[in-house]
This record gives C-alpha cells, structure tokens and sequence, in this order.
C-alpha cells in the first residue's frame, strides 16, 4: 500500500471501502471530470465500489493502480495508471481533481512520485499522458514533468456521445530526472 504526504494532500491506495467517498467526490464534481473522461455514473456508490474493484483486481495482477488524493480527510481527486503493461514495459498515467483542489502543485507532485515508482521500482520503460486538446490543465502537468508531445490520435475518445482529440504524450525512463523540487 501505499501513502505519501504532499503539502497538505496525502496520497494513498484508493479501496473498495473508499465507495462512498468516491461516489461523493463524483456527485459533487463529477460535471467537471466528466468533460475530459471516458467514464461516467461513478456518483452511485455500488458503480464506484466495481471500479474500485477492478483497479484492486489489477493491482494485484500488475496491470492497473489507483491513488486517492486526500485533502484534510477529504476526497478531492486520484492519480492513476489505467494500464500497465509488463511485458512492454510501458504504462498510461493520468488524473482527476476537483476544481477547489487545483492550482496547488498537489497533481504533479503526486504524478511525479507515480513516475519515481513507475521508473525505478517498477522499472518501466515508457509512461503515456493522454488528455483532450482542451484540457490545458492536464497538458500543463505533462510539460512540467518533462512529458515530449507525440501527436493527437483525432477523434479517438468517446466521452459522452461526442468523441474527442486526444493528444498522446510520453516519458521515458532515460528522460526522468526524479520528483521536481517545489519551487
């Protein structure tokens, strides 16, 4: 399991017990997460619990993780790798934040430690960023941490009934220069 203190926020294992906080979170800021992702109804706490099922599931199998970001007990978001692929050594990473959380640094922080483990723990050759053309918030994460801009997959996203861009960005393991110092 894992837990980190970031300023304030504090990143751990998100677990099938996590449902009704998960279900919160969605009720309360799903409006604004469900514009940049492919998944939906997670405002229902037995949806979220089989969500939070199957990221258990693949993290016991080596093909998926799930973190919580906490901010003083609350639920405000979660960092990911929807895949992870072992025998290609490569993973996706990505997030989701509410609105209040944002602008804190707490996201790159938290994806900078997922890279540390992706890279050196686990030892990963490649780890993917995807995000919509629009989302300037997420791109901004992938700069930071040195992310290369690969090209955009167009209109490869169904999110809602409308199928989006998707940029396609990438780090590799030669390229990572450890967890950004706070500036």
């Amino acid at each position: 399991m894992l837990s980190l203190q970031i300023d304030d926020a504090r990143l751990s294992d998100l677990e099938p017990w996590h449902a009704g906080q998960l279900a919160g979170l969605f009720r309360a800021h799903g409006a604004d997460f469900y514009d940049w992702l492919p998944w939906e109804a997670f405002e229902d706490v037995e949806a979220a619990r089989g969500f939070l099922d199957s990221f258990v599931k693949g993290r016991g199998e080596g093909t998926r993780r799930l973190y919580g970001i906490w901010v003083d007990d609350e639920l405000v978001g979660g960092t990911l790798f929807p895949s992870i692929n072992a025998r290609s050594r490569v993973a996706e990473a990505g997030v989701f934040l509410a609105a209040s959380a944002r602008g804190r640094g707490i996201v790159t922080r938290a994806v900078a430690a997922m890279l540390d483990w992706a890279f050196v723990e686990r030892g990963l050759h490649r780890v993917e960023w995807r995000c919509a053309p629009g989302n300037h918030a997420s791109r901004r994460v992938a700069e930071r941490l040195g992310f290369t801009h690969e090209g955009t997959l167009r209109e490869v996203f169904p999110v809602r009934d409308e199928r989006q861009d998707l940029e396609v960005w990438s780090l590799l393991a030669r390229e990572w220069n450890g967890v950004p110092q706070q500036s």
